[in-house]
């Protein structure tokens, strides 16, 4: 009796066609596409009028991305005032490294990506950092890593100065 040997071609393509066909996982939305934007153009931005909140943060910054859903909420709290705030990523691999926690923690706010130029032009030293500006001069500075209602009072004073 002889033996016949099969083919494995027609698995393979079952097994193509299996995997083409079955639902794959959505990759996440990019909501707010990190931008990429030069320091000049920045400054410009953010030393004209108005009540700016910089938030300085970078994907590897575990405290940054632990304070980031209350900034978010925050922003949402105060987004009918006056207020603009602005996440700054200072990684050093551009947008894409950031992207993924924006995306994650459904960051609302614009985040623009300065990179390390930004480091020595804001004098910064240390993350999670924000820069309160109103019309174009800083009135406070908070680093590190603090609470919702923390940052909340922060916020309510900066936007109670006349």
């Amino acid at each position: 009796m002889m033996l016949r040997k099969r083919s494995a071609t027609p698995w393979i393509w079952l097994l193509l066609a299996s995997l083409l066909l079955s639902p794959q996982p959505a990759l996440p939305e990019k909501h707010n596409p990190v931008q990429k934007l030069d320091l000049a153009r920045f400054k410009k931005l953010v030393d004209g009028e108005g009540r700016f909140l910089l938030v300085f943060m970078a994907a590897w910054c575990a405290p940054c991305v632990k304070e980031l859903p209350d900034l978010t909420a925050l922003y949402a709290r105060y987004r009918a005032s006056d207020l603009q705030v602005v996440g700054v990523s200072v990684v050093y691999d551009g947008p894409a490294a950031i992207q993924p926690i924006v995306d994650r923690q459904k960051v609302d706010f614009p985040v623009l990506w300065l990179g390390e130029e930004a480091l020595d032009a804001y004098g910064i030293s240390g993350i999670p950092l924000l820069i309160f500006i109103k019309n174009g001069l800083e009135v406070d500075r908070v680093v590190g890593l603090h609470s919702k209602a923390y940052l909340a009072e922060k916020i309510e004073k900066f936007l109670a100065m006349p």
